[in-house]
């Protein structure tokens, strides 16, 4: 099946699943699984597209949610103000943190996007008055104009969701397949000293990676905070990232659609073991990733490069033999 259909087939059923469920937990969970989808296509963006390795999302996540929660909370807010306000600030500070991190690659990049991520948890744990210690902050409000409570919201707040993380993954898309950009991107990704000598900006293209997987970033979690109604240091800890990296490199690395999917797969898994207890819910999340890895290092998404390149292969054998027999 080609990207098109597939993308038709998911679009349709996230549409119709308010409609064809009545349950508000069932319907929590799918609008936190499509938080998460989000989440993890920005950190694809920087990552899977980009090559540029970041073990920091996790702070921009936690940037766009204590942002939102905290302009709504304390300054009164509404909640579009404050998820707007919060992908920006996740944005420029992703921004500044990449102008240092330019000259650094490969693991030397990660360890300064880890360190950030950090910087982020230890100023939310103890910036008492705004953030609210290691209690979090809460009781900033939620969406505005959703219904109160109930079935009603369940669907509303899920449908909004939905669109926002649509918008967003649709912008992805288009910036990587469609744009000077994306191609910028993977040429950075496959060999940056090459595509510096071609005349590529790497520069600004990896700049533009870090602002937009950034933001995006943010505003998952801003979305975040507004629906789950509290937002705590553990959004920006090293376990929030290796979730993240856990669920792209599950649907697919460089594809936005993959980590998606992967996301929204995992987490299904993570909640359908939630039973076992904590610890055995991580460890089987962590043998399911070891799994995959070993036996499909591509992904969901290779299933789907792998019927295609048989198929390549079956042509050009055919195509061989024909020539051949002539």
């Amino acid at each position: 099946m080609s990207r098109r259909p597939l993308l038709a087939i998911v679009g349709a059923a996230t549409v119709l699943l308010p409609l064809l469920v009545a349950h508000p937990f069932v319907l929590s969970l799918a609008t936190q699984a499509l938080i998460w989808a989000l989440l993890a296509s920005s950190w694809d963006l920087l990552s899977g597209y980009t090559g540029q390795i970041s073990f920091g999302h996790a702070g921009f996540f936690a940037l766009g949610a204590y942002t939102a929660a905290a302009t709504s909370k304390h300054l009164g807010l509404s909640s579009w103000v404050g998820m707007a306000l919060g992908a920006t600030v996740a944005a420029l500070v992703g921004l500044g943190a990449a102008f240092p991190a330019l000259r650094l690659r490969g693991h030397y990049l990660a360890l300064v996007t880890l360190a950030l991520a950090e910087l982020i948890r230890l100023v939310a744990q103890n910036w008492l008055a705004v953030t609210g210690g290691p209690f979090g902050i809460y009781d900033f409000g939620s969406f505005t104009g959703l219904p109160a409570s109930g079935l009603a919201r369940a669907r509303a707040a899920y449908l909004l969701v939905a669109v926002i993380a649509a918008v967003g993954l649709g912008l992805m898309l288009y910036v990587c397949h469609k744009t000077r950009a994306g191609r910028g991107f993977r040429a950075i990704r496959e060999d940056e000293v090459l595509a510096e000598s071609l005349g590529i900006n790497t520069t600004a293209y990896k700049l533009l990676a870090f602002g937009v997987s950034s933001g995006l970033a943010g505003l998952a979690g801003t979305l975040y905070a507004y629906y789950i109604q509290l937002v705590s240091p553990t959004v920006a800890s090293a376990a929030t990232t290796s979730l993240v990296i856990g669920m792209a490199v599950f649907g697919g690395l460089g594809t936005i659609w993959g980590p998606a999917l992967g996301a929204i797969l995992l987490f299904a898994i993570n909640e359908g073991l939630r039973f076992i207890g904590v610890v055995y819910n991580l460890i089987a999340v962590g043998l399911v990733i070891m799994v995959f890895v070993i036996f499909l290092p591509r992904g969901l998404a290779g299933l789907r490069l792998r019927r295609e390149e048989r198929t390549l292969r079956r042509d050009a054998a055919m195509t061989g033999a024909g020539g051949s027999g002539a």
